[in-house]
């Protein structure tokens, strides 16, 4: 059948839905996704889809006029009514993506049922999917049962090849004089899932200590600034340049790990199978982390889904050392190679580490 996906964004988001229509492609459908546009360089171009639609989102919010932006929503649904869809799959669950998935005209509509659905989503969806599952990737495949299909084996997650962003961090990596380094990522969305900026220290000194090379990545000029504080302060890596989100795939390809909070970077690591710890605080790592041989989560205490009162999440109970054990634990998990026996020595990850 020719199945259309609605996940709107956003980066981590997308990146968690994808092996739904990997499983999708594999059970013989024709998979469609709408995204906003800024986050279609994650779907253009895979394997396991045909039509991405694009959302203008600078034409849908404010302070954009109210007749662009109907212009714009018609439009859109537009394009999705003439693909004449046989399913489309409410992937959100969200008041905006079932207005998408109504417009779309699909003969029928699936989505997750309450509570993971909210805002009254689930009243759009003719066929609701309970799902007990705790990880958000596999409450997404899910959505596949109501096709038939039985998810199976570990997520797949088909990317773009994104050739041009390949040669580009072949020749940035050159010029920088790294090889396979370390790599940090020093922001995050909301400012609690943010490592504090003492931590981020310590750590760059610690690599410098054992020569490992590190590459400091950033997104805004926020972070930016943080990154060259970090790399100032503890005399040690090289700030990455600006990247484009290809561009940052690329690099993390060419990494041997990344550290980062819960953030579209590290999830976009798991999916490209590039070793990674990953640091959370307000989201649940049990919910959204990455797993399996390479990879670590580590959990701070904190109120759940706190997204700005600092006082109420403690990220800075994640020490270096517990980060630096977690990284040795990755690597020596993927590579038969001999680390340095002081790299990550001090106490384990303990009751924080799943």
């Amino acid at each position: 059948m020719r199945v259309l996906v609605v996940r709107l964004g956003a980066f981590g988001d997308i990146l968690h839905t994808l092996p739904l229509a990997a499983d999708l492609q594999a059970g013989g459908h024709d998979v469609d996704w709408l995204c906003e546009d800024r986050w279609s360089v994650l779907l253009t171009g895979s394997p396991a889809l045909g039509l991405v639609h694009r959302l203008p989102r600078r034409l849908i919010r404010a302070p954009t006029p109210w007749p662009e932006r109907l212009r714009a929503l018609s439009s859109c649904l537009q394009a999705l009514r003439q693909q004449h869809y046989e399913v489309v799959i409410d992937a959100q669950g969200l008041a905006k993506s079932a207005f998408f998935a109504a417009g779309s005209a699909a003969t029928r509509r699936i989505g997750h049922a309450p509570p993971t659905a909210r805002e009254g989503s689930w009243l759009v969806s003719r066929e609701r999917v309970p799902t007990r599952r705790t990880h958000v990737i596999d409450q997404q495949r899910d959505l596949a049962r109501a096709l038939d299909l039985i998810p199976q084996g570990p997520p797949r997650f088909p990317l773009p090849h994104w050739f041009e962003a390949q040669q580009w961090a072949t020749e940035q990596l050159e010029r920088l004089d790294l090889e396979q380094p370390w790599m940090l990522n020093v922001g995050a969305g909301w400012p609690t899932k943010v490592w504090p900026a003492t931590h981020q220290v310590a750590l760059a000194r610690e690599l410098r200590e054992q020569q490992v090379p590190l590459l400091l990545m950033w997104g805004t000029p926020g972070e930016l600034a943080a990154a060259e504080a970090v790399r100032v302060q503890s005399g040690h890596g090289v700030v990455a340049p600006a990247t484009t989100i290809a561009q940052l795939g690329a690099l993390l390809a060419r990494s041997q790990l990344l550290i980062s909070g819960d953030t579209g970077p590290l999830h976009l690591a798991f999916a490209l199978g590039t070793p990674a710890v990953g640091l959370f605080g307000p989201v649940p790592a049990l919910r959204n982390g990455p797993y399996g041989p390479g990879f670590e989560s580590l959990q701070a205490p904190a109120a759940p889904w706190e997204r700005s009162d600092l006082s109420k999440v403690d990220m800075g109970a994640i020490g270096v050392l517990q980060v630096l054990a977690a990284a040795r634990r990755c690597l020596e998990s993927r590579m038969p190679v001999s680390l340095p026996p002081e790299l990550g020595e001090g106490p384990g990850p303990g009751p924080a580490s799943l």
